[in-house]
């Protein structure tokens, strides 16, 4: 079996090489598949990350759960220890860019502890049968799904796909959602 810096590196290259309307297309056919999951339609709170490119983007679950009067929630990573939690996505408070260049909410803004989360759709470069993922090297969906009771779905791309073994520390997802 190959490394898996080396399978994330690969992907990631396929991932940019997808048109970026063609990449479009495919993200929102994705999250139409999602919003028909029962998972979805009865969570009330939901953990996603403000995706970029060339990861499955997330505007348009973003929009559809406004648009539905669910509660949206973000990821706050914090180093050396490489934890997270999830803050309200909130207009009071501006985003922050992390060390990685992503934007994150600030220390202000409201904290929603993990036995109040429904749902989390969980980002991920590769994901084999078993629904385990390789991030982006971090660990931090990791060790944050380690005692998260909730709903967990990923998006993924047939480009995404790969077999590779997991190690104990991994996490599955619940769902795996393809296209």
């Amino acid at each position: 079996m190959e490394d898996k810096g080396l399978i994330r590196e690969k992907v990631l290259r396929n991932l940019n090489d997808i048109d970026k309307v063609e990449h479009r297309e495919r993200s929102i056919k994705l999250a139409e598949k999602l919003f028909e999951l029962p998972e979805w339609k009865e969570a009330t709170v939901i953990g996603l990350t403000l995706a970029r490119h060339p990861e499955i983007e997330t505007e348009t679950i973003i929009l559809q759960a406004r648009k539905h009067g669910k509660t949206v929630l973000i990821p706050k990573t914090y180093y050396p220890s490489r934890n997270m939690e999830f803050k309200m996505m909130d207009s009071v408070y501006p985003l922050v860019q992390s060390k990685f260049g992503i934007l994150e909410p600030n220390d202000l803004t409201e904290t929603v502890t993990k036995d109040k989360i429904d749902l989390l759709i969980v980002p991920g470069v590769v994901f084999n049968k078993a629904h385990y993922r390789i991030g982006f090297g971090g660990g931090f969906y990791d060790r944050y799904l380690m005692d998260f009771k909730g709903a967990t779905i990923s998006l993924c791309f047939y480009e995404q796909k790969r077999e590779f073994l997991q190690e104990s520390h991994d996490k599955p997802v619940s769902i795996l959602i393809e296209g």
